[in-house]
């Protein structure tokens, strides 16, 4: 099956949700224009990404689920006939600390699902707490999973979302300059890995102690990127992928097949603050 898929790469304003707002809707339909049906925004796209400035502003920024920010978006995926994944700050339903979260709007305008980052970075965990949940989502264009920026450092979640079925990783990031050589070696690896097609979608901005490089990319299941955008700013990457593919070289390279799992225990241990197991 022969799906588009929509990368923007976004420059947001920091904390200037209307500004935000309207820019992404923009970005969409220019992605749905050239055909994407399913279209993914970089990392809270509607507030920037800069938790020390933002700092406790975050609380008043942050919406609910069904806040003003996704029933603008699920308008518009109704209009244009088209899933977007809409990543934001929001309101936890137990009143603690708030979610980072990406929702999955059909095309239907419809709330699908929600993927919460489960591994923070930085100070992020003094805004945020985690589901421990990895969601895989049944589309018209194939099964998705979704990570949030430093899910992607770590093997296991794209490993977990492959098991369960995911096609297609979206990686939804606001990722920094100073691991720019990580962010291309993990979205292939994590392509190569599990022999699915990875989409890694980096926010671009330059703030005050922060610099947010872009480079959205496509990932084939062998590790090679597609398509990468390597303009500075805002832009749509815009891509056709064959989810046939998936099926043709895991019958070459079976590496999920092969695994041995009841040989991995080690990989639930403790261990020590080298990594080493205790």
């Amino acid at each position: 099956m022969h799906v588009t898929l929509g990368l923007i790469q976004m420059e947001s304003v920091l904390g200037e949700k209307e500004t935000n707002l309207n820019h992404a809707i923009q970005l969409v339909r220019d992605a749905a224009k050239q055909g994407a049906k399913l279209i993914c925004l970089p990392e809270m796209f509607i507030t920037g990404y800069q938790l020390d400035i933002l700092g406790d502003s975050l609380y008043d920024l942050s919406e609910d689920i069904n806040g003003p920010t996704i029933a603008a978006l699920s308008k518009l995926a109704k209009e244009i006939n088209a899933y977007i994944i809409a990543p934001l700050a929001i309101k936890n339903p137990d009143q603690g600390p708030l979610l980072n979260v990406a929702v999955l709007i059909d095309d239907c305008g419809q709330v699908q699902g929600v993927y919460s980052k489960n591994h923070l970075f930085g100070n992020d965990d003094k805004y945020f707490t985690t589901s421990g949940e990895y969601p895989v989502f049944k589309t018209k264009y194939g099964t998705i999973g979704i990570m949030i920026c430093c899910d992607n450092n770590y093997p296991e979640p794209a490993r977990i979302l492959a098991l369960k079925g995911a096609e297609i990783i979206f990686t939804t990031a606001a990722w920094r300059i100073q691991e720019a050589d990580l962010w291309e070696l993990y979205n292939r690896c994590r392509a190569s890995e599990n022999n699915v097609f990875v989409a890694g979608i980096n926010a671009f901005g330059r703030m005050e102690g922060l610099f947010l490089f872009g480079h959205s990319m496509l990932v084939n299941p062998r590790g090679k990127i597609l398509a990468e955008a390597t303009e500075e700013g805002s832009s749509v990457l815009v891509r056709t992928i064959d989810l046939d593919e998936i099926a043709a070289i895991r019958q070459h390279s079976p590496g999920l097949k092969d695994r041995h799992p009841q040989e991995y225990g080690a990989l639930c241990q403790p261990v020590d603050l080298n990594g080493i197991l205790r």
